[in-house]
């Protein structure tokens, strides 16, 4: 009788240990909402930051990833964050490609906020959502901000300035 329970016993063990494994692998992702931004810049004062603001649907934002995780392998000053601007819904989708670009390390957002736009406008009232889009933010939080891909080049001249 003591045996089936023992067996029981084991296989939860075994399922919940699979499944902080499964967490572990994946991205965690924080939501973003109003007040978030100020958030992040308190949470790295005086330190420089990246912010690439991306989406799923976004071929652009997808193809520059191996370019960042890289980077942020070789320079490790820098403080990249990663904010997804799709809906929380989308936190699955979100989670495989930070996943699948060896992101999952950065610090993640997701848009949280029904008000996408509110989001958008408390980041920068001249942003009107067009993905990629990407701050490179020195220690003193002055930032350039750039939409569209930008070629790995400048990408890294602007990260070793905001680093300088």
């Amino acid at each position: 009788m003591k045996l089936p329970k023992i067996i029981v016993a084991i296989l939860l063990c075994a399922l919940q240990v699979t499944g902080l494994t499964a967490h572990a692998d994946t991205a965690q992702l924080k939501p973003f909402t109003s007040g978030s931004y100020r958030q992040l810049l308190n949470e790295y004062t005086d330190k420089p930051l990246v912010l690439m603001i991306w989406s799923v649907n976004c071929t652009s934002c997808r193809n520059k990833m191996p370019i960042m995780s890289e980077l942020h392998q070789r320079m490790p000053g820098v403080n990249l964050i990663m904010l997804a601007t799709d809906d929380v819904s989308a936190s699955e989708q979100v989670h495989s490609i930070l996943t699948e670009h060896k992101l999952k390390q950065t610090d993640n957002w997701i848009f949280a906020d029904a008000n996408a736009q509110r989001l958008r406008h408390e980041i920068d009232p001249k942003w009107y959502g067009e993905v990629p889009r990407t701050y490179f933010i020195d220690k003193n939080h002055q930032r350039i901000g750039i939409s569209g891909s930008i070629p790995d080049e400048k990408i890294e001249a602007l990260i070793k300035t905001i680093l300088n």
